[in-house]
Formats: structure tokens, sequence, C-alpha cells
């Protein structure tokens, strides 16, 4: 009889830590690099005519990076961004972008 207990006693214990689920974290990574993006001045504009330079390199066009579409990240900090068509400085301007910072570029 005490036999019996303790195996039904024993069967149980095993039973319960079966159930025990052991802990867990969740981690996520959130990216907060400023972002620029481009919109055109008016409907004569074609943001795939303009090429995007950044601190002197090239990022793409301009049309990669429309306005509520896409935008292109960058460090925070003072950058010098540049517009160019045909190979011809369009627009330039130097501007300040901070962290979780999203600029709009109009382009004229």
């Amino acid at each position: 009889m005490i036999r019996n207990t303790l195996i039904v006693l024993l069967l149980s214990l095993v039973g319960l830590s079966a159930c025990v689920q052991m802990p867990t974290s969740t981690s996520t990574t959130i990216d907060n690099r400023p972002q620029l993006s481009f919109i055109a001045a008016s409907e004569q504009i074609n943001l795939s005519d303009y090429s995007v330079w950044v601190d002197g390199l090239e990022s793409g066009l301009a049309s990669d990076y429309q306005a509520e579409k896409a935008a292109l990240r960058v460090l925070s900090g003072t950058h010098q961004i540049e517009l160019k068509k045909a190979g011809e400085i369009i627009q330039k301007e130097t501007i300040y972008l901070g962290d979780g910072v999203t600029k709009h570029m109009v382009v004229n």
C-alpha cells in the first residue's frame, strides 16, 4: 500500500513537472536612424530624372525614396544633399537630421 502511494506520488510529480514552461524573453531592435524622402514640387517634375547624392556619395534616384513609399536612411548628423539631373547639380542643401526624424525634401 505504501509502495502504491509512493508510485502515485512520484508519477504525479513527474506529470506536474512536465507542465512547467521555462522562462522566455523577447527582444526587438528598433531602427531609429533618420530618414530622407523626396516630393515633387509639381506634376511636371519626374523624380526618376534626379540622382541623390549624400555627402558626395551617390545613393540612387529620388524616385527610389519617394515620400510615403520609401525613405533613405542615414546616420544622425549634418549632411550635404545634392540632387543632380544629367550630371548637373540642380538642388543642394545642408541639413541636420537627428534620430527618429523624417525629412521630406521638395524637388523644385
